[in-house]
């Protein structure tokens, strides 16, 4: 048998296509310039990958079964057509290809019949409900215009086959973006650091059936409602967006803004104080303007005193600021951060909620490593609620969701490799003693029964990297860097909770200092709240009897408690207050620039 070329092949192919495709099919499969200069056409944001648009749609048959009725036919090209190029979703999706090769398989089951589209045309109620949910998509910080609501809107009254097929198309991918973008959040993951930015992504469930199942569904819009975060911390979120939105758009683009100037201590005089009430009240960090007596013949305010203050002094608490009350520059850049800054960072938050599983139940600790922040959560209700330690810019603390399994008290600390090579090297250098001082020992190497060796045995001017050998282990105790209590999740970035003997840090407001890890400023507290939540007999006076001795002592929670470890710069707390925080590592920067939230186009939307 004689074999055939890759070009014979390619020939054949197309020329068996013309043979059994209906001719609008045959011009929507070779008109590659066609696909090319719309895709020309397109925002930077949405240009099409090179490896995207060379990836093919495997689980589609070469030719049409034989027997499709005249709309399945049109259905068949136009998957072989890369529609989520075609239809504008491009750069919408973490992976346009994967869009592409979920809808060849949504249609392939149903033997290309169309989803929306019955005996008597299209189902009007399911696809009114479809577009009247994605239409208020804005409240949950996404753009209507994402799902192609317009090119929907303009295919409802259509008669002709070819444009019937293009609307269910249309709506099937816009319910698709939809779901992924509720279930798996709306940011390409290819866009920025995953280990630092959505370890949690891969939480959102099986959005192929979830689809299907929509699709299926005879309550649509309920079942579309569902597709959304369901706990607290993202509705009272979502009415924050609405807040500030209505506040831009009322008040001409938010509060007034304070000139620069000297700063303003209590008990000062400034021109600028009214200015100043009015800021706070537009906040809501003041209830209303202070009363006529605080004001002179002009009715501008006289002195920087009493209830102004503690307006400040709460907008300070809000934005993890001393709360001295004395505006000065920091404070009044706060001040004059325009509403429009406060939404971005709703929206990031937004989305980066859409990452987490989205039923949020039972017993949980969230820490917010931007508000250096750590809560116990039970169902809605705060247990307990505490200050933290987080990682330095260059050794950041990642997220990641984790169940806490056990809780050791008096730990050993491990030194890490790195601490070891970058830090105890050169300290021993300079100081001999430094490791006895610090009761570190040295293991001949990493495992169990590895010997212990004297410090003098090694030569710390020349061992540079080669510590890494050893293992050097610090005693517990007075001094040690984990503390008294250890609180552990095992994870592929060896981050753990811990006690620290350096508690005055913990009065610093911007708490970034340490090596990845997570430093408690409530050890005990945590320690007791959480075993006697897991059933376990342990009094307070039990508990410190335990640590006093210094043994190392480990509890196995009963129950494992889900860690969740976030970076969210906007916050709703319980009481309503809204609180934002400083982009302490660049994520949010990193977030925008996925979500393409500050390109001209706006979210890569237009």
């Amino acid at each position: 048998m004689r074999l055939l070329r890759s070009d014979q092949i390619r020939k054949a192919a197309s020329a068996l296509l013309r043979l059994t495709a209906p001719p609008a099919a045959v011009l929507l499969f070779s008109l590659n310039g066609w696909t090319q200069q719309t895709a020309d056409s397109l925002p930077q944001c949405l240009k099409v990958k090179p490896q995207a648009q060379a990836a093919v749609q495997p689980n589609l048959p070469l030719i049409p079964p034989a027997g499709l009725s005249q709309i399945s036919s049109q259905i068949y090209w136009l998957l072989r057509s890369k529609p989520s190029a075609r239809f504008g979703f491009v750069g919408l999706q973490a992976n346009p290809v994967q869009m592409d090769a979920l809808l060849a398989e949504l249609y392939t089951a149903s033997g290309f019949m169309p989803h929306w589209l019955g005996l008597n045309g299209l189902d009007r109620p399911r696809a009114d409900e479809l577009l009247a949910l994605l239409r208020h998509a804005d409240e949950d910080g996404l753009n209507p215009a994402r799902y192609r609501i317009a090119d929907i809107s303009a295919l409802l009254a259509a008669k002709k086959t070819e444009d019937l097929a293009r609307l269910d198309l249309l709506l099937t991918a816009a319910m698709s973006a939809y779901i992924t973008d509720m279930r798996k959040g709306a940011a390409a993951s290819t866009h920025f650091d995953l280990s630092l930015l959505a370890a949690v992504r891969e939480s959102g469930g099986d959005v192929p059936n979830i689809l299907k199942e929509g699709l299926r569904t005879a309550e649509l819009r309920r079942f579309l409602e569902r597709q959304a975060p369901q706990h607290q911390a993202y509705r009272t979120l979502k009415g924050l967006l609405a807040s500030r939105r209505k506040l831009e758009a009322h008040d001409e683009g938010g509060w007034p803004k304070l000139p620069d100037g000297k700063k303003i201590e209590p008990g000062m005089t400034d021109e600028r104080l009214s200015l100043l009430a009015q800021r706070l009240v537009s906040s809501g960090d003041l209830r209303t303007l202070p009363p006529p007596v605080y004001a002179d013949a002009t009715k501008r305010l006289r002195i920087y005193d009493s209830e102004l203050v503690k307006g400040v002094k709460r907008f300070q608490a809000r934005h993890n600021m001393e709360q001295d009350g004395v505006v000065g520059k920091t404070t009044l850049a706060a001040l004059n951060s325009p509403v429009r800054e406060q939404i971005r960072k709703i929206i990031l938050s937004l989305e980066r909620w859409r990452w987490l599983p989205h039923q949020l139940n039972g017993r949980r600790i969230v820490v917010n490593i931007a508000g250096f922040s750590l809560t116990v959560m039970l169902d809605e209700q705060t247990e307990l609620a505490m200050p933290v330690i987080v990682g330095q810019d260059d050794h950041q603390t990642p997220i990641f969701s984790q169940d806490m399994s056990y809780i050791e008290l008096n730990p050993y600390w491990n030194v890490p490799q790195s601490i070891a090579r970058k830090e105890i090297v050169e300290k021993m250098k300079k100081d001999p003693s430094y490791l006895s001082r610090q009761r570190i020992r040295i293991f001949a190497g990493w495992g169990s029964g590895a010997p212990e060796i004297s410090p003098a045995a090694i030569n710390w001017q020349t061992i540079g990297a080669g510590i890494n050998r050893y293992r050097l282990r610090q005693e517990p105790g007075k001094g040690n860097a984990l503390g008294t209590v250890k609180f552990v999740f095992p994870n592929r970035s060896s981050v753990y909770m811990h006690d620290t003997p350096g508690r005055n840090l913990f009065q610093q407001t911007r708490r970034s200092l340490s090596h990845g890890c997570i430093r408690v400023s409530q050890p005990f507290e945590l320690t007791l709240h959480l075993l006697q939540s897991d059933g376990w007999n342990v009094s307070p006076e039990r508990l410190k009897k335990e640590i006093a001795s210094q043994k190392p002592q480990s509890y196995v929670l009963h129950k494992p408690v889900p860690v969740h470890i976030l970076y969210l710069t906007a916050v709703v707390a319980e009481d309503g207050s809204a609180h934002f925080y400083e982009d302490i590592y660049g994520n949010d920067a990193q977030l925008a620039a996925a979500l393409q939230l500050d390109s001209p186009a706006g979210f890569c939307w237009q």
